[in-house]
């Protein structure tokens, strides 16, 4: 149901061009990021709806590059066409032309409104399992026309696993909120690992493997499924479309969708990778990427899984050991409990190499 909320909300999304009488405006749950709303208009067609997005600015400073890469990314994309049933988002314009405005001190952006399509959370099989990693590839597929290097990197270093791991290490150096006794074992196990940490930038910068245009954060739920169909029909949160190495958004997708166990999960024992999920993430995704990715990096898929999950399993345990000021947390120990599962997984993946291998 529309409601009327406060009218710098209303004045927000009354700035774009959008067909029909103004009915309301209602928000909508969708992300951590964002404050997303969904406003209704009146037509002789019938009604029309449209998403909009107070954009947050803490974690976005370069609200202008971000969204050049947002018009980039969605004119690349509708310019593809929607074959195969593959739906692009539509960046609305705003009334002065530009792709966003800045109303009562805030940034807003508006996108029409994907009607007949729903996310999920949880992976319901393989066969959805396939189709969104085939939707995923395709987008990457898509974009491969697109100049890498005319994007913007919207958060610096943000795919960059050295990084990350440096800013675990200052977190342990510094411990500022006298965390590391509790953390001894995760700790211990990132230190055991620090040499498989560089293997992809270091591909990249040896040219061995291309950058290219990815998504960034190929969770599942970034996939639009058809309600009635139940196909896969659009890949939507485009705010980390940046110049990176094709495999971190395989990695991510098999981190986030195969996993056995919920990402705070309190009982790391439960956590690990269902290897039915991860095959069928594999093959939706190299069914739409074969003719892309080169022998090296299909070989390096199994391997991406693991360093992605290792990554963020690193960015949990530093925000952890930093006293938790960027994930948001209900416990006390929530990114301890948070890294553990991500390490787990990968001491899991490890552990079944010989199944992860892709015939």
């Amino acid at each position: 149901m529309m409601t009327q909320p406060d009218a710098a909300v209303v004045a927000a999304c009354t700035s774009f061009f959008t067909d029909g009488d103004f009915v309301g405006v209602a928000p909508f749950e969708r992300g951590h990021i964002h404050d997303t709303f969904v406003s209704g208009w009146r037509h002789e067609g019938g009604e029309t709806r449209y998403l909009h997005q107070r954009m947050n600015r803490e974690v976005f400073r370069d609200v202008a590059g971000l969204m050049r890469n947002v018009e980039l990314v969605t004119g690349h994309l509708a310019a593809a066409g929607q074959a195969d049933g593959f739906r692009p988002l539509e960046l609305i314009r705003a009334r002065d032309g530009a792709s966003w405005v800045e109303s009562a001190g805030e940034c807003w952006r508006t996108f029409r409104f994907i009607e007949g399509t729903v996310s999920c959370d949880v992976c319901r099989d393989t066969d959805m399992a396939y189709d969104a990693a085939r939707a995923f590839g395709r987008f990457q597929r898509r974009l491969g026309g697109l100049d890498a290097a005319s994007l913007t990197e919207t958060i610096p270093q943000f795919f960059s696993a050295p990084h990350r791991l440096a800013q675990l290490q200052k977190a342990i150096s510094a411990d500022v909120a006298g965390r590391c006794d509790h953390a001894t074992a995760q700790i211990d196990f990132v230190s055991d690992r620090v040499g498989t940490v560089p293997v992809m930038e270091d591909l990249v910068e040896a040219g061995d493997i291309p950058v290219r245009v990815v998504h960034g954060d190929t969770k599942l739920n970034n996939v639009l499924f058809d309600v009635e169909t139940g196909a896969a029909v659009s890949v939507v949160d485009l705010d980390t479309c940046m110049p990176g190495w094709s495999l971190y958004d395989f990695g991510d997708l098999v981190r986030f969708t195969a996993a056995t166990s919920a990402e705070d999960e309190p009982d790391a024992s439960r956590a690990g990778t269902d290897l039915a999920l991860y095959q069928a993430l594999a093959r939706g995704y190299l069914d739409a990427t074969s003719d892309m990715l080169s022998p090296r990096e299909r070989a390096l898929m199994p391997f991406a899984a693991q360093l992605v999950t290792l990554t963020i399993g690193m960015r949990f345990l530093a925000d952890y050991l930093n006293g938790d000021v960027y994930f948001k947390t209900t416990r006390e120990h929530h990114n301890l409990e948070r890294a553990r599962v991500q390490l787990a997984m990968v001491e899991f993946m490890e552990q079944n190499e010989r199944e992860m291998l892709l015939t």
